[in-house]
C-alpha cells in the first residue's frame, strides 16, 4: 500500500497592502498628541521603534506608515507627497520632501498643536479625497541640509 502524499497548498502571499494616507495621517496626529512631540534637535524619535515616547513630524509620519520611525516605504513616500502639498501647495519650496518636512517641524515658534492641527487637515484632506490625485514631489533634491 502506497504512502498517500498531501497536495501542497497553493501559495498565499503574506504582504498586505499598504496602509491609507489618511490612517497613516491619523495615527500620527494620535502618536504626537499621546506621547508628544520634539522639533529642534534632529530626532525623529525618543524611546523604542514599536513604543515611542515622543516623535517629530518625519518621525511620527515614518512611524504610523511602518511601524518604525527609520524605515522609508512606498505609502509613506506617499503621504509625504500628501503633506508637501499642504506645506507647499504651490510647489515653490527649494528642499526635497524630507528636508521640508524638518524645516518646517523644526520653526522654532512651531508648536506641537500646530503639528496635530496639520496631521489632521491632511487627514481630512486624504479622507475625503481631494488629495486623491496627488503625485509625489518632483521638487528639486537639495544637497545641503
Amino acid at each position: 500500500m502506497k504512502a498517500r502524499v498531501p497536495t501542497p497548498l497553493p501559495y498565499q502571499s503574506v504582504t498586505s497592502a499598504p496602509p491609507p494616507a489618511s490612517g497613516i495621517f491619523r495615527r500620527a496626529a494620535a502618536l504626537i498628541a499621546d506621547r508628544g512631540w520634539c522639533h529642534g534637535s534632529g530626532l525623529l524619535y525618543i524611546g523604542s521603534p514599536h513604543r515611542p515616547q515622543a516623535a517629530s513630524l518625519a518621525g511620527a509620519l515614518l512611524w504610523a506608515a511602518t511601524g518604525h520611525a527609520e524605515i522609508h516605504d512606498a505609502s509613506s513616500r506617499r503621504a509625504l507627497s500628501l503633506l508637501r502639498g499642504q506645506l507647499d501647495p504651490h510647489g515653490t519650496a527649494l528642499f526635497d520632501d524630507w528636508e521640508l518636512l524638518c524645516a518646517w517641524n523644526d520653526t522654532p515658534a512651531r508648536t506641537r498643536a500646530q503639528t496635530v492641527a496639520l496631521l489632521v487637515s491632511a487627514h481630512n484632506a486624504a479622507a475625503s479625497g481631494r488629495a486623491a490625485g496627488a503625485q509625489p514631489s518632483q521638487a528639486a533634491v537639495s544637497r545641503t541640509v
